[in-house]
C-alpha cells in the first residue's frame, strides 16, 4: 500500500506530463499533462491519443509506438498540439507495462525552449557562414585558448595563398602579424590589433600589408576570436603612385617657375632698351619728330611698358610659386600709400567719369609691411574695379584698424561676378571674360598676385559680389608685420565672421545692392 502511495505521488507531482494509454485511448493523465496541453481530465477521456499530434508528426509517433511494443521502450522527439492549436516541441519516453503489453506509460517533456535555442544557434551559424563566404574582407575564426584557426573564408584563403585544409588547424600568427615563434601577438605580447596595420606572409613568402581588427566572440559557450582584415596592397600602391605623381608635379612646377623666371629676365632686358630709346625719342633728345613719328613712337613706348608690366607679373608669380619671393618690410603710413595709389588710378577713372573715394579711419596710423607689394595689391584691386565699372559709376577705397589688423576694402558698382565664376577669381591665368573677343583686357594674373601677396603678409582676402550690381574685395594685414609672436584675438576664422566684417563696411564703402 505504501508503494502505491509513492507511485501516486510521483505521478501527481511530476514536472513532466505523464499519460497512461491503451491503444489509442488515454486512461490516465497527470496534472502536468493537463496544464501542458490545456485540457481537463474529462476531455482526455473523450479524445484519441493520436489527435494530440500534428499531421506531420503522426506517422513518426505511430512508428515509435510500434517500436515500444516490440522493444518494450522507446525514446524520441516529436510535436504535439495544445488546446489553442499552438505547437510544442516535446521529448517522449514510452514504456510498455509489464503485465499488459498494450498498456503504455508515456512521459512527455516540453523542449520548446531548447529547440528554439537550437534553431537560434543554427541561424547564427548560418549567418556566420554567410558572412564568412560573402564578406569582402578576409575573416578567420580562431579558438581563443589554442589560437588555432577553425574556419577561414574565401578572401582570406586567396590572400594567404594556401588551401583551406592547409590553413585550418594552424596557429593564427603563422600567417598573420608574425611574431616570435610560439608567441601570440594578441594574448602573449599584448599588441593592439584593433584597426591597426599588420602584415600577412603568403605562400610565396611575400609580405602583404593589411588593416586588421580582432573581435572576441562566444559561440556555444566557447570563446573565439574573429579576425578581419583588408588587403592594403592596392591602396599602398595607389598611395605610392600618388606620391610619385605629386613629386613629379612639384618638380614640373619648379621647372616651369624657373623657366618663367629666366625667360622673364631675358625679355626684360631688350624691353627696357625699347622703352628707354622710345622715351628718348619722345623727349626729342635727338631732334624733332613729325606728327606720325610721335604717334608711332608713343605707341611703341606704351606697348612696351604694357608688355613689361605683364612680364613683371609673370615674374612675380613664378617667384612666389618657386618660394623665392621675399618681402622687404618697412614702417610707413597707410595714408601715403593711398595717396600714391590715388594719383596712379585717378586718371583712369576720369576717362570713364567715375566717382573715386579714398577714405582712412583717423586712428589708422602706420603699418609694417612691404610697401611696394601693398601698393601693387591696391593697384590691382582698384584698377580692376575701374576696368569693370561702367561710365558714371563709383569706386570706393577704405581702410580701418581692428586690433592688430588693418582691414582694406575696394568696392565698385560694376558688372559683378556670377556665382559660377567666383571660384576662379584667385586662380592664375583664369579670366571670367575669356572669349576671343573680350571686352576687357588683362592676363588674369592680377587677383592671383593679390592673394599671393596677402598670404605672404600672413593676411587674408575675400570678396562679396552680386552680378550686375557690383563687387567688394576685402583684405586684412597685420599692423605689426614683423612681430610674428603677436596673436590677435579678433582674427577672422569663418565665413560668418567675414560676412559680419563685410556688413560692418555697409553705408561707408559697400553700396546697397538692392538700391543700385
Amino acid at each position: 500500500m505504501a508503494k502505491e502511495e509513492i507511485y501516486k505521488a510521483l505521478f501527481e507531482q511530476s514536472t513532466d506530463a505523464i499519460f497512461i494509454t491503451k491503444g489509442e485511448r488515454i486512461l490516465e493523465v497527470n496534472p502536468k499533462g493537463c496544464k501542458l496541453l490545456g485540457y481537463d481530465r474529462t476531455h482526455f477521456e473523450k479524445i484519441s491519443l493520436l489527435s494530440l499530434f500534428t499531421e506531420e508528426s503522426l506517422s513518426g509517433f505511430q512508428n515509435a509506438l510500434n517500436v515500444t511494443l516490440e522493444n518494450r521502450s522507446a525514446f524520441f522527439e516529436t510535436k504535439i498540439k495544445r488546446s489553442d492549436n499552438s505547437i510544442l516541441d516535446v521529448e517522449v519516453s514510452s514504456l510498455a507495462m509489464c503485465d499488459q503489453r498494450e498498456t503504455l506509460l508515456i512521459i512527455v517533456r516540453d523542449i520548446t525552449l531548447r529547440k528554439e535555442s537550437e534553431r537560434l544557434v543554427q541561424k547564427e551559424r548560418g549567418i556566420l557562414s554567410a558572412l564568412l563566404e560573402k564578406s569582402l574582407c578576409g575573416i578567420l575564426l580562431i579558438e581563443a585558448s589554442s589560437h588555432k584557426i577553425v574556419d577561414v573564408n574565401p578572401i582570406a584563403i586567396k590572400t594567404i595563398g594556401r588551401s583551406k585544409e592547409e590553413i585550418v588547424g594552424n596557429i593564427c600568427h603563422q600567417f598573420i602579424c608574425p611574431a616570435e615563434v610560439g608567441r601570440c601577438p594578441i594574448s602573449d605580447l599584448g599588441l593592439s590589433v584593433d584597426n591597426s596595420e599588420k602584415t600577412i606572409i603568403n605562400a610565396q613568402k611575400e609580405v602583404i600589408p593589411i588593416l586588421k581588427s580582432v573581435v572576441p566572440v562566444t559561440i556555444e559557450d566557447k570563446d573565439y576570436f574573429v579576425e578581419c582584415f583588408i588587403d592594403l596592397s592596392e591602396r599602398k600602391r595607389t598611395e605610392e603612385n600618388l606620391l610619385q605623381a605629386k613629386l613629379e608635379a612639384e618638380a614640373a612646377s619648379r621647372t616651369k617657375s624657373e623657366f618663367l623666371t629666366n625667360m622673364s629676365h631675358e625679355l626684360r632686358t631688350p624691353l627696357n632698351s625699347i622703352i628707354g630709346f622710345s622715351d628718348l625719342l619722345l623727349e626729342k633728345v635727338f631732334g624733332d619728330l613729325n606728327g606720325k613719328q610721335l604717334k608711332y613712337v608713343n605707341n611703341i613706348s606704351v606697348s612696351g611698358k604694357h608688355l613689361l608690366g605683364l612680364i613683371n607679373d609673370i615674374l612675380d608669380l613664378s617667384k612666389v610659386e618657386a618660394g623665392k619671393m621675399e618681402l622687404n618690410y618697412s614702417e610707413f603710413s597707410i595714408g601715403s600709400v593711398f595717396d600714391e595709389a590715388k594719383s596712379t588710378i585717378s586718371p583712369l577713372a576720369q576717362v570713364k567719369s567715375l566717382e573715386m573715394d579714398f577714405n582712412l579711419d583717423l586712428d589708422i596710423g602706420d603699418i609694417q609691411a612691404d610697401r611696394s607689394r601693398l601698393i601693387q595689391i591696391l593697384y590691382n584691386l582698384v584698377s580692376n574695379a575701374v576696368k569693370f565699372t561702367p561710365e558714371g559709376g563709383k569706386v570706393s577705397v577704405y581702410c580701418k584698424k581692428s586690433g592688430n589688423r588693418a582691414i582694406f576694402s575696394v568696392t565698385d558698382t560694376g558688372i559683378g561676378i556670377s556665382s559660377e565664376d567666383q571660384k576662379y577669381l584667385f586662380e592664375p591665368f583664369k579670366q571670367i571674360d575669356s572669349g576671343m573677343n573680350r571686352q576687357y583686357g588683362g592676363t588674369g594674373l592680377g587677383l592671383a598676385l593679390v592673394k599671393q601677396f596677402v598670404d605672404l603678409h600672413k593676411g587674408r582676402v575675400w570678396f562679396t559680389s552680386v552680378q550686375g550690381k557690383g563687387s567688394s574685395f576685402i583684405f586684412e594685414l597685420p599692423v605689426n608685420g614683423l612681430d610674428e609672436t603677436e596673436k590677435p584675438d579678433n582674427v577672422f576664422k569663418d565665413s560668418a565672421t567675414e560676412a559680419a566684417v563685410s556688413a560692418n563696411f555697409s553705408g561707408r564703402i559697400i553700396p546697397d545692392f538692392n538700391a543700385v
